[in-house]
């Protein structure tokens, strides 16, 4: 595995921090906002001039004591790039990013034909080898999000259900590959932090993503930073139980709550309909037709159960709904789900969340992708 260390120091990270998040600011105004003294901060300012991350833009103006003109620095999000790639159950999206999640190059792939490891880990590599238009050395890492369980710390993914893979070390083998820094998590774990850093979550702390497609996940922010649990299995709310007195009895190829809520489970009740209506018509017409309305009804209360207990429990900021269903019936589902919130969530503890569409919609796991790396080996953002 490729040795790793933070790029940035403490004191480092604090001014790289006023330099992004001020766009231009002086070395005068820096050495104020950080507390720092004038004599540190140019050091470590003419560091990252010679680097490259940081640049002199254009004279300011002088103080009211007149004097020189102080010169205005700016951050280049050009100065490194970052793979991101969204492994999904039907399709893979891949993105070259620079370093403020502007995308060069972007490729997308369908995963349907991914049927053993070794079509799988061609496929990753593929998708790499297409956006990675720049030198390797201008890489600062590679992150990857996979529709499974993993362990952030060796990247060995547990297990992928929607191509039937277990213990596969995606991270090992994209490294030798490339010989750059590799990060694996689960998808949806990493669509929350998306969302945080550029999305529907941008300045909350506390973060509770659900992600409802071909089957459902979340993510989870707690106090900024990502939490995966002490194994990488955190969010994994498709097997949270919504009506243990029919589900004692029964097994399921997924989860039990995506048994009820999931494009997976929807399918399979639709195929029994004359011309199998898909789930996009389903939604459409649940206000028309009778059974879609008791299958979307009965699905979004099994799915408040579940939110109305993560908000109980972890008191979030914000709950974004997303995922291919999520996103684009996004207004339905929230106006099925509010009444049994209403009822079974205290106001006064559910008056303080907000509901919001996840913003970034099929880019949001690259992104966050994008983001995990920067966190590994950058700095914060």
């Amino acid at each position: 595995m490729i040795p790793l260390s933070r790029c940035l120091r403490e004191t480092e990270e604090k001014i790289m921090r006023i330099v992004r998040d001020e766009g231009l600011v002086s070395r005068a105004d820096i050495a104020r906002k950080s507390g720092l003294s004038k004599p540190v901060v140019s050091v470590i300012v003419n560091n990252f001039i010679s680097q490259g991350s940081v640049v002199e833009v254009k004279e300011g103006k002088s103080s009211n004591r007149g004097g020189k003109k102080p010169m205005l620095l700016s951050f280049v999000p050009t100065y490194k790039y970052v793979v991101g790639v969204d492994v999904g159950g039907n399709k893979l999206i891949s993105i070259l990013s620079d370093l403020d999640g502007n995308i060069v190059e972007k490729v997308r792939f369908s995963t349907k034909s991914i049927s053993n490891e070794k079509t799988f880990l061609e496929t990753v590599e593929m998708a790499i080898s297409q956006v990675m238009k720049v030198p390797v050395s201008k890489v600062m890492g590679i992150g990857l999000g996979v529709p499974g369980t993993v362990d952030p710390e060796s990247g060995l993914i547990f297990y992928m259900p929607a191509f039937g893979l277990r213990k596969v070390n995606l991270r090992h083998y994209i490294e030798k590959r490339f010989e750059v820094p590799t990060f694996v998590s689960n998808d949806v774990t990493l669509n929350a932090l998306g969302e945080l850093w550029a999305g529907a979550a941008k300045g909350c702390r506390n973060v509770f993503l659900t992600a409802l497609g071909t089957g459902t996940g979340a993510g989870l922010i707690i106090n900024n930073e990502l939490y995966e649990g002490s194994s990488g299995v955190a969010g994994e709310i498709g097997y949270m139980i919504t009506d243990w007195s029919r589900e004692k009895n029964l097994s399921f190829v997924f989860g039990s709550l995506e048994s009820w809520f999931s494009g997976y489970a929807f399918e399979k009740l639709l195929s029994e309909f004359e011309n199998e209506p898909s789930v996009a018509q389903m939604f459409d017409h649940s206000d028309t037709n009778p059974r879609f309305r008791e299958i979307v009804t009965v699905a979004c209360e099994h799915l408040s159960v579940v939110i109305a207990n993560v908000i109980t429990l972890l008191d979030p900021d914000v709950v974004v709904i997303t995922g291919g269903i999520g996103y684009n019936q996004y207004d339905r589902i929230v106006s099925l789900i509010m009444p049994v919130l209403k009822r079974t969530v205290p106001p006064e503890i559910l008056e303080r969340v907000t509901f919001k569409r996840g913003e970034l919609g099929e880019l949001g796991v690259s992104l966050g992708a994008v983001c995990n790396v920067q966190r590994k080996v950058f700095m914060e953002v």
